[in-house]
């Protein structure tokens, strides 16, 4: 999750231009975490290469640079189709693979495009509202209220105990997928309070106050995920309900992990460096 070769960063200009050429990265994206793509291009950085003139007018903004290019977003509404010779994909496995400033890049136009059309109305007088020229927010004409994006805080936590590293199969993974304990913020907590609190709730295990390692947007729906390590002892007692399964592994005997481009498969693999397992 390293900074240091960044190539995007982030900005707001609400009156960019319209079309897609050889200035720009322009990535279509609609609530829910959809992109479009080609029909015969499914993988990679999913930015349209050429102006694509069956668009409707879908609202264009100018959300940041990668390698010194702008890069457009087109939002597209909720129930929009996809032109002849396009299709939406959804972008979680788009993820795998991208280098660190088209994943910001995608993950930020996924994320605006989800809030953008959430947020068309008022939320406290129902006023149609207005894209801000400025920064990153929607401004009621009528009562002058601001919305800006959404962004909830949640942690993930690495566990190990000496050569040995805690890993849980949630109910919404798919089989044999295991994972990182991780979890919200709840209102009034500190980032600390919460990884000491999950682990409890999920894990039932007391763990040692925890270490922050890193972070990453993650556009499902608007994350930012916290990476924290920290230690523990004891057999892992699973809740039953969000966490069905919870063991102690051997670097040697790992289940089926997260993908790479995961905060998740970072801190395993982090972890797995750090004891000499990987070089």
């Amino acid at each position: 999750m390293s900074d240091n070769e960044k190539t995007f960063f982030a900005s707001w200009h609400p009156e960019s231009a319209d079309t897609c050429n050889d200035d720009t990265h322009c990535l279509v994206c609609r609530p829910g975490g959809d992109v479009l793509v080609r029909s015969d291009t499914t993988v990679g950085f999913p930015e349209l290469m050429e102006p694509v003139s069956s668009l409707p007018e879908w609202q264009r903004l100018c959300i940041g640079t990668l390698d010194g290019r702008s890069v457009m977003l087109i939002s597209a509404p909720l129930d929009a189709g996809a032109p002849q010779g396009y299709l939406w994909a959804n972008i979680r496995p788009l993820l795998n693979g991208l280098d660190a400033g088209r994943l910001e890049a995608l993950c930020r136009a996924s994320m605006l495009a989800s809030w953008d059309y959430d947020h068309r109305y008022c939320g406290r007088c129902g006023t149609l509202t207005l894209q801000d020229s400025k920064e990153s927010a929607r401004v009621c004409p009528s009562c002058r209220h601001r919305s800006y994006p959404r962004v909830s805080p949640a942690m993930i936590v690495r566990i190990t105990n000496g050569s040995k590293i805690l890993l849980a199969h949630n109910q919404r993974f798919p089989d044999g997928v295991y994972s990182c304990v991780a979890g919200y913020v709840e209102p009034g907590e500190t980032l600390e309070q919460t990884v000491l609190r999950e682990i409890k709730e999920e894990v039932g295990l007391e763990a040692a106050p925890p270490c922050y390692l890193s972070s990453q947007a993650w556009p499902f729906p608007h994350s930012l995920m916290l990476g924290f390590e920290t230690t523990a002892t004891g057999e892992p007692i699973p809740d039953g309900e969000e966490i069905t399964e919870a063991r102690w592994f051997f670097p040697d005997n790992l289940p089926h992990i997260p993908r790479h481009g995961t905060i998740a498969r970072w801190l395993i693999d982090d972890w797995l460096e750090d004891i000499g397992y990987l070089k």
